[in-house]
């Protein structure tokens, strides 16, 4: 199993810098999805409406932060050949205003 990022990631990360851990929470999360794959790796759903893409966002818990995945990371990512992932997008949970804000990001970086 490979995981390559997008290009902007390093953007998302500089974004989240105030936050203690967010490096290493992507960093752990990848980890994890290395060893689990997709089906068995808790908090990840399909995304729905990119056509052919295979789109899934996935929850990941804040590492040295008290505080659950409902308040912690989102990660985008996409499927591009069989054991081949891209992570597409890197933020936190408040982030973007608006869910659509955050489609038009992901429609960007298809």
């Amino acid at each position: 199993m490979e995981i390559i990022k997008h290009c902007h990631i390093e953007k998302d990360l500089r974004t989240l810098r105030r936050f203690p851990a967010a490096p290493e929470s992507l960093e752990a999360w990848e980890r994890l999805f290395c060893l689990k794959g997709l089906n068995e790796t808790p908090g990840i759903e399909q995304c729905p409406g990119f056509g052919n893409f295979k789109i899934y966002k996935a929850r990941v818990v804040p590492l040295r932060e008290n505080v659950g995945k409902s308040k912690g990371y989102r990660l985008i990512f996409k499927i591009l050949d069989g054991d081949i992932y891209e992570i597409l997008v890197f933020s936190r949970h408040g982030i973007y205003k608006t869910e659509g804000e955050l489609l038009q990001i992901i429609k960007e970086r298809l």
